[in-house]
């Protein structure tokens, strides 16, 4: 048996739940996972897991032994990333997840920077608006928008942005320019659905003295914000699209900002990473890099 790879399978059982799940996570046969486990318990001679055919939950043995374990792996994995990191040469797969607007706008056009850097390092890179449980799946580290709901997870703030609230030259046109917020309930407008409440989110403005939130009957709504502001290039009505997202269709004159009197919320940018696994020379490289390409960016270094 392979200790140290038996370990890591209990772990990620523990971790992710099931058997299932760990296998993935670890890109290994299920059968080998759960070989693994069981030659860790006969040599042990304790049982680690209570096994059903629906759920896997932990013995009392099995916790004891997870939180002790958790820390010499991290010790090791600290051992292999110093001595990397003193190499200067990190490498293997990093698993990260960001939203699509950002993935898109931000970190893909400047991923080249990174290989030039980091050779041997391979970004797998998932993007989208659903909120996935970053240890169950495997993910290495995730760049989040809004404030951070997981209590168990690292977050470390690396940048902020704002809305701008724009409509393509075409539109305004044709409904109008407005100025003010009321006025937006007269035209057409897109809704941009959250993904954590499953509807449109409001448009929300503020100045000196008055905050404003409309709730507006859009006359159409997506779930994506590179299809959102598509739409507002397109003409189909009035968007309040993160900067970052909207800047080079502003810059080409296909959209255009409205209502500059009135500021919008400023929305906190997180990368997440769970606490329990030592952070290896591959992922903090990857970590410190997301924070200076923020940095450098207009629209989303820290306020």
């Amino acid at each position: 048996m392979d200790r140290i790879a038996a370990m890591n399978a209990f772990v990620r059982v523990v971790e992710a739940g099931t058997f299932t799940k760990a296998a993935d996570t670890l890109d290994v046969p299920n059968a080998t996972v759960t070989r693994l486990i069981q030659s860790l318990e006969e040599d042990l001679k304790v049982r680690l897991l209570h096994r059903t055919t629906r759920s896997v939950t932990v013995t009392p043995e099995g916790a004891s032994y997870y939180e002790r374990v958790v820390r010499l792996l991290a010790d090791l994995s600290d051992i292999e990333s110093s001595t990397r990191l003193s190499q200067g040469k990190p490498s293997g797969k990093v698993r990260v997840e960001a939203a699509a607007a950002i993935g898109a706008a931000v970190i893909v056009p400047a991923l080249a920077d990174f290989y030039r850097l980091y050779p041997d390092v391979e970004v797998e890179l998932g993007v989208g608006n659903r909120r996935t449980d970053v240890v169950a799946e495997g993910i290495d580290c995730a760049i989040r928008a809004g404030e951070v709901s997981e209590q168990f997870m690292v977050a470390r703030r690396i940048g902020s942005f704002k809305f701008t609230t724009c409509a393509s030259p075409a539109f305004l046109e044709a409904h109008g320019t407005p100025s003010s917020p009321d006025e937006l309930a007269a035209r057409p407008t897109v809704g941009m659905l959250s993904a954590r409440s499953a509807r449109a989110m409001t448009f929300r403005f503020f100045d000196d003295k008055n905050e404003t939130e409309l709730a507006l009957q859009h006359r159409l709504v997506v779930n994506d914000t590179n299809s959102y502001v598509a739409a507002g290039v397109a003409g189909l009505g009035v968007i309040q699209a993160p900067d970052y997202a909207v800047r080079e269709a502003i810059r080409a004159g296909q959209l255009v900002p409205l209502l500059a009197d009135w500021c919008t919320p400023t929305i906190p940018v997180h990368v997440l990473y769970a606490p329990n696994r030592y952070l290896s020379a591959k992922v903090r490289v990857f970590i410190d890099w997301t924070i200076a390409l923020f940095d450098r960016h207009e629209s989303l270094r820290l306020a």
